[in-house]
């Protein structure tokens, strides 16, 4: 018989009170691609491909440290944008910046219930919160980590975080970024999966972002693959890898002109999931987006993990989908219009997680990477200072740890217009109660030796392992845990309640 002790047996109770909001499944890596586990527990999870957009309202400019709102902040307008992304046709969005400090729980579990995923970035162009890629010794120091981990505190359990950018365009010339940042931003994944392991409950996956260079592509994405000294341990390597492109531009560009032949042959044998972080160029106007149904989601489906169309708000560099006026309206713009058009006769393939090739190990080559661009390839990484150890060891004790929570699904109160003028009523999202946590049928609870993926009832702490390895996809239950039932483990937890009071 299966003892549980009250600390185990409490937080069974916390986890099953949690539970009344639904919780996407966290998706996880294996090899090449992103994975959505199975609901039941034991069964076929299925590739997922990521088709976005890249959502910042407001722009850079609309970010600051010093203020306590963020993109994340305004469950009303984040009610109105799920409800738009959710027309669209998008499962994730990208967000370059926020506040670690600002409450978020609202709009994560507004995300959430829409079925669309975050990918977070955790640096801003605010002081101390950036690698300087001209001087990364500078920046790499206490005060920059300390703000990396509070974001990771404070999205650490939304099981709808697809993952961590740790830099963007780091590397954004052939100067002497190439040199001097590429190391230091390993460095930074090395340390960001050392918090993740130690002080989450699932393993949270971290990338990088690039620039879409000509000369670099190749080397770049080289370096940020790969296993130093054939590690298969090595947490400084990228989780996957992203590609800003703009090589494509609607009514103009094919397959041949765009670049997209190369694109493919670059990475038709990545070891990661590759997508692309950035696309859709604004040359011609509206945009048809035929780069989505010809090139993305066609020729390059055997290669790529789909991509995150720039970008949902109109800004003054004019890639926006929707836009939002000063008093909080939002218009649908002929680009919404288009890309609705083209999500809509997208045909994505069905693939069995177990129809996916086994993780293969990259060991780096210095060598090779320099011949593809001489001067990329150290592998010498900065140590850690004393400082940041000292936090992954002990954590931050934050107390601003985001969880999902209930919340009003009522239309937003803001207006939303179609592109030919007409105000669109009952903008309410879709909850979706399929594919969730809760319906899988095992509850473990992890321990510090689990290896392998487990399911959780709870809504604001999916588990999986808690290794530092994001490619981990064993099925069945978790090594060293407990698993119960659920029946059982109600009646377990009468007989628990009964005996705590």
């Amino acid at each position: 018989m299966v003892s549980l002790s009250k600390s185990v047996l409490s937080s069974i109770c916390v986890s099953l009170l949690a539970s009344s909001v639904n919780a996407l499944i966290p998706i996880e890596v294996v090899g090449k691609r992103f994975v959505k586990p199975a609901p039941k527990e034991g069964d076929d999870g299925e590739v997922f491909f990521i088709k976005g957009v890249d959502y910042m309202p407001g722009g850079a400019s609309g970010y600051s440290s010093n203020s306590k709102s963020d993109v994340l902040s305004d469950a009303d307008a984040c009610m109105r944008d799920a409800y738009l992304l959710q027309k669209l046709g998008a499962n994730t969005i990208r967000i370059y910046s926020i506040n670690p400090d600002v409450n978020h729980d609202e709009c994560m579990s507004i995300f959430n219930s829409a079925g669309i995923y975050v990918i977070l970035d955790v640096n801003s162009s605010d002081q101390g919160e950036y690698l300087d890629r001209e001087n990364p010794a500078s920046t790499y120091n206490g005060q920059y980590l300390k703000n990396v981990f509070k974001r990771i505190e404070a999205f650490k359990n939304f099981p709808n975080l697809l993952g961590f950018f740790a830099g963007n365009e780091v590397i954004n010339d052939q100067g002497s970024s190439v040199e001097k940042a590429p190391a230091y931003v390993r460095a930074v994944q090395r340390d960001m999966k050392q918090y993740i392991a130690k002080h989450a409950d699932r393993t949270i996956p971290v990338g990088y972002s690039a620039a879409e260079i000509d000369d670099l592509r190749a080397a770049t994405y080289e370096y940020f693959q790969c296993n130093i000294d054939g590690d298969e341990k090595d947490e400084s390597k990228s989780d996957f890898y992203g590609v800003n492109s703009y090589s494509w531009c609607s009514g103009s560009s094919n397959w041949g002109s765009s670049g997209y032949s190369k694109v493919n042959s670059t990475f038709q044998d990545t070891s990661i999931p590759v997508f692309f972080s950035e696309y859709g160029c604004n040359k011609n106007t509206p945009r048809t987006f035929d780069e989505v149904s010809e090139g993305v989601y066609s020729g390059l489906i055997d290669t790529l993990s789909g991509g995150l169309i720039y970008e949902f708000s109109e800004e003054a560099n004019h890639y926006g989908l929707v836009e939002l006026d000063t008093d909080g309206s939002a218009t649908l713009q002929d680009d919404y219009d288009n890309l609705q058009s083209q999500y809509n006769k997208t045909e994505i393939p069905d693939i069995s997680e177990s129809d996916v090739e086994d993780p293969t190990l990259a060991t780096c080559n210095s060598t090779y990477i320099q011949s593809l661009y001489k001067g990329f390839g150290n592998f010498t990484l900065p140590d850690q200072p004393d400082e940041v150890t000292d936090m992954i060891n002990s954590g931050l004790n934050s107390t601003n740890v985001g969880k999902l929570v209930d919340f009003d699904n009522s239309p937003s109160n803001y207006t939303i217009t179609d592109a030919d003028g007409n105000e669109i009523s009952d903008a309410s999202i879709s909850i979706n109660p399929t594919a969730t946590i809760n319906e899988q049928q095992t509850t473990a609870v992890p321990t510090e030796a689990s290896t392998t993926k487990s399911a959780s009832a709870t809504a604001n702490a999916a588990s999986s392992s808690n290794s530092s390895s994001a490619s981990s996809s064993s099925k069945g239950a978790a090594a060293g845990n407990i698993e119960i039932n659920a029946g059982g483990l109600m009646f377990m937890l009468g007989v628990g309640i009964s005996a705590l009071l």
